[in-house]
């Protein structure tokens, strides 16, 4: 009777460990599934953020974008986000001139892809979109204005090129989803000796048009002393033209009556002088 009161409790022991082993296999693999589907099935959308669903049954919906927030969708389903806020990434590109010579020339891009067709971009392109998308078009422009410059011209007019470079990769790049709001370029590097011949040819053309300046000045300053010459002898031809013995004596009188009255010292001898001027002498 006793042995059997034992068993009996051994066995309800065992019966209600192995319960509880189970519940407690239960409630891990419970939290070990819900640590596993959880981040698939409450997805967060960041601010500058949207996202694109991949439905397991239906594929890609090409209607629909995800704005921010918490989304929630089945865990056999996917949901893939992007950045849609405006972006800006730097490049260098060594491309050729319309010489052969080669020439490095640093960009800053910014970009963002296209919200409208969002759903296109992520089947067509994919999240890689930088790689395969903006910067091939941007070296394919470059390439191509490049292209067409020799290397004094790529030098001294970097920014001359930029806005035909900014239009050909909008229309480039906005067919395959991707807007390039702007695109700057940072520097231009060349070789090392044709920078210095570039370089010192500027200079020879800065010098030049000193000299040209200089002559232009000369050049006026001379019609200038010419004018003045000619205008001195109009007038002196004028003034010999007018005057005449009777007015000089006329002068001379004057002048002779204003230095009588004068509180200076002079000795004044009226008709001394030629043509009957008077002749003046002063007192020290």
């Amino acid at each position: 009777m006793a042995s059997d009161l034992d068993e009996n409790v051994s066995a309800g022991v065992f019966n209600q460990l192995r319960r509880t082993i189970y519940l407690g296999f239960v409630v891990l693999f419970t939290v070990f599934m819900l640590f596993l589907l959880v981040p698939r099935i409450l997805i967060p959308i960041k601010s500058g953020q949207m996202g694109v669903i991949y439905r397991f049954l239906s594929g890609t919906d090409m209607i629909n974008s995800y704005g921010e927030g918490l989304q929630i969708i089945w865990p056999w389903n996917s949901m893939f986000v992007y950045d849609v806020r405006l972006q800006i990434v730097q490049k260098v590109y060594t491309l050729l001139t319309k010489g052969g010579m080669p020439v490095e020339i640093k960009v800053a891009i910014r970009y963002r892809p296209d919200m409208r067709v969002l759903s296109s971009l992520h089947v067509n392109v994919g999240p890689d979109y930088l790689n395969k998308i903006v910067f091939p078009e941007v070296e394919q422009v470059l390439r191509r204005e490049v292209g067409r410059l020799d290397s004094e011209e790529v030098y001294t007019s970097a920014r001359g090129f930029l806005e035909s470079i900014v239009v050909g990769s909008l229309k480039s790049a906005e067919a395959r989803y991707v807007l390039i709001d702007d695109i700057l370029i940072k520097s231009v590097t060349l070789p090392a000796s044709l920078s210095e011949a570039i370089g010192k040819k500027l200079s020879l053309k800065e010098e030049l048009k000193g000299y040209e300046y200089r002559l232009m000045i000369e050049r006026k300053e001379a019609e200038r002393k010419s004018i003045e010459a000619r205008g001195i002898q109009e007038y002196q031809k004028t003034v010999s033209q007018t005057l005449s013995p009777d007015i000089l004596r006329w002068q001379g009188i004057l002048a002779t009556r204003e230095l009588a009255t004068s509180p200076n010292a002079k000795t004044v001898v009226i008709g001394s002088g030629k043509e009957g001027l008077p002749l003046i002498l002063n007192e020290r």
